[in-house]
């Protein structure tokens, strides 16, 4: 007779959680900078587009300065133990006409200096009352205008933004492929059980032995009384 252990053997197969940890961080590092590198980049082409309107698509026309003026437009203080400083920016005034009708506008020059003096040197240098220069305006506004050369502040700013864009772009995509390299994430392994051991039986299990039942001197297995010799290991039960 066998009887089956009940006791069951545990075992998993996990997968380190830091790996998983890993994983989830590349690939929130690469989303996030991803978004961040888009956002940049449409920044930068949006600048770009609108000085590329008004330097190739807004109509030109020949405007004469009326006045001129200087502006402070600036007062940065310096670091401890610094004091201010003034960028003083010429605002010129200019008579034009668009589609017959005459107009009169102020815009700020692309010009700036770090004294009053300098900036009302170049003022009456280059725009002097009575002189033509040519303006670009806008069609749907004819009292916004641009005028002198295409200004280096917001090319720089779009070319910086587009580069910074790029970068943050390349170094997305790499972590985003770099996470995804190293598998989809799986669910924890279920515990599993191994197959229930087999035992042979043993002596303190036997079962008791009733009236019309012998035990075997030679093997120990219960015998039916009426039996001459055990059928396991063919003992004689009885004496001759």
């Amino acid at each position: 007779m066998e009887v089956c252990r009940q006791d069951s053997i545990p075992f998993q197969h996990n997968k380190p959680m830091e790996n998983n940890e890993s994983k989830r961080e590349l690939i929130s590092k690469g989303v996030m900078g991803l978004l961040l590198g888009l956002s940049l980049m449409v920044a930068g082409i949006w600048v770009g587009r609108q000085l590329h309107i008004v330097w190739n698509i807004w109509p030109s026309t020949d405007g004469v300065v009326v006045r001129g003026t200087i502006q402070q437009v600036m007062d940065i203080p310096y670091t401890k133990g610094g004091g201010a400083y003034h960028s003083y920016v010429p605002q010129i005034e200019f008579g034009y006409t668009v589609g017959g009708r005459k107009y009169t506008t102020e815009a700020p020059s692309v010009y700036s200096a770090d004294t009053f003096d300098k900036a009302a040197a170049n003022l009456t240098r280059m725009y002097a009352p009575g002189t033509h220069h040519p303006i670009r305006y806008n069609p749907r506004n004819p009292r916004e205008i641009q005028f002198g050369i295409i200004e280096f502040g917001p090319l720089a700013f779009a070319f910086l933004l587009l580069t910074l864009g790029g970068v943050l772009l390349a170094i997305s995509s790499k972590l985003l492929v770099k996470g995804y390299a190293q598998g989809v994430e799986q669910a924890p392994a279920k515990e599993q059980r191994a197959p229930a051991a087999i035992l042979p039986f043993t002596g303190s299990a036997r079962p008791e032995v009733s009236a019309t039942m012998l035990i075997c001197p030679g093997c120990g297995r219960p015998v039916k009384a009426i039996e001459d010799n055990c059928p396991n290991c063919l003992r004689a039960l009885r004496a001759a």
